[in-house]
């Protein structure tokens, strides 16, 4: 965890909380410029781009308190919604440059931030973001031979480390299937079709649910599909990204016929086999529920009637951290502890017998 250490105010500062308490002077400077910010890292969008029906890019310029991004990273961004601010975490989808970001947002369910983003942001609205974050990184020396495997969504942050590499002048290799349904749903299709214009970026489209066109292909992901469009597969460095299932499938391919290294990153928590549950209490709200094993704190407290604090909902941003009592399971490794008054995710732990949560 990154410690900030404030800067200490001069007598200018001082003076100017004293005569506009009992606000800060930032919040009246907002009022000016809502991007400015002393503490808060904001952004403004400068640029709405539809990409399907259900996706959009947004290009943000943040305010001086940005620090910067590797390609592949990901940050937590904040919007008001009816009132309450919410957090969702995403990958980065631009090359890092000066000056503006963009990310790609996927709308995977009605009433949520995605929805909110996908119908409502327009250029000029103000955000809310983290530092960045995430270790889906090139490594310093990049070897010549790359191998991208994505699908879905999992398309944005690769799609951040291929436009590094074209900016950068990469003179290897580079071979990249992206696996989707149809081709109404690839997110950054026209980007990812200038991309293969390159000659070091092979790029083709894997259709699941539609006749391709040519240069892509037909099928799902497996080992004999992958030997057949990418013959040195094996000896290639692998980033891959996805929904868990495609995930899965890989990792077991890389296990048995990978010789380079696999890196990949997922967008949903991998959770292990449920526990055995239990029940919970929220000792501030006077409430009491059953979970089963596989139902995360965070789940239950939600079909309890409460809204706590959340982000990404899948261990990365630690928004959902709370002071906890009792036997839980961590449903990604699948390890059971008991913990006293400890704060832990409530996005990926589920009771394991008897457990008090500080809601």
């Amino acid at each position: 965890m990154q410690t900030i250490i404030e800067p200490r105010r001069g007598w200018f500062g001082r003076l100017g909380q004293a005569l506009t308490s009992p606000f800060q002077p930032e919040d009246y400077l907002a009022l000016i410029n809502p991007v400015a910010s002393a503490r808060e890292i904001r952004a403004r969008v400068t640029g709405v781009h539809r990409e399907t029906d259900r996706a959009v890019s947004l290009v943000l310029r943040p305010n001086r308190l940005w620090p910067g991004f590797q390609a592949g990273q990901h940050v937590m961004l904040g919007i008001d919604v009816n009132g309450a601010r919410q957090w969702r975490c995403f990958s980065l989808s631009s090359a890092p440059q000066s000056g503006t970001l963009t990310i790609t947002v996927k709308c995977h369910r009605a009433g949520g931030v995605t929805e909110h983003l996908l119908e409502r942001t327009l250029p000029g609205d103000v955000v809310t973001l983290s530092e960045p974050a995430g270790e889906f990184l090139l490594p310093a020396r990049v070897p010549d031979r790359l191998l991208f495997l994505t699908a879905g969504s999992g398309i944005t942050p690769v799609h951040s480390i291929a436009r590094y590499l074209e900016n950068a002048s990469f003179d290897g290799q580079v071979e990249w299937l992206h696996f989707d349904r149809r081709y109404e749903d690839v997110i950054l299709l026209e980007s990812l079709r200038e991309l293969g214009r390159h000659s070091q970026l092979n790029t083709r489209v894997v259709l699941g649910h539609q006749a391709p066109l040519p240069g892509d292909e037909q099928g799902r992901f497996d080992a004999a599909l992958l030997a057949a469009l990418v013959p040195d597969a094996a000896d290639r460095q692998v980033y891959a990204c996805g929904p868990a299932g495609f995930l899965d499938a890989v990792s077991e391919w890389h296990r048995t016929e990978g010789r380079a290294p696999l890196l990949h990153e997922r967008f949903q928590p991998l959770t292990s086999n449920a526990g055995n549950g239990g029940r919970i209490r929220f000792s501030g709200s006077d409430l009491a529920t059953e979970a089963g094993g596989g139902e995360s704190l965070l789940e239950a407290a939600e079909r309890s009637g409460l809204n706590p604090a959340h982000g990404c909902r899948m261990g990365i941003c630690h928004t959902c951290r709370c002071s906890v009592r009792g036997s839980v399971r961590d449903l990604q490794t699948g390890e059971s502890r008991t913990v006293d008054n400890q704060r832990v995710r409530l996005c990926i732990h589920a009771a394991e017998g008897d457990v008090e949560v500080a809601l």
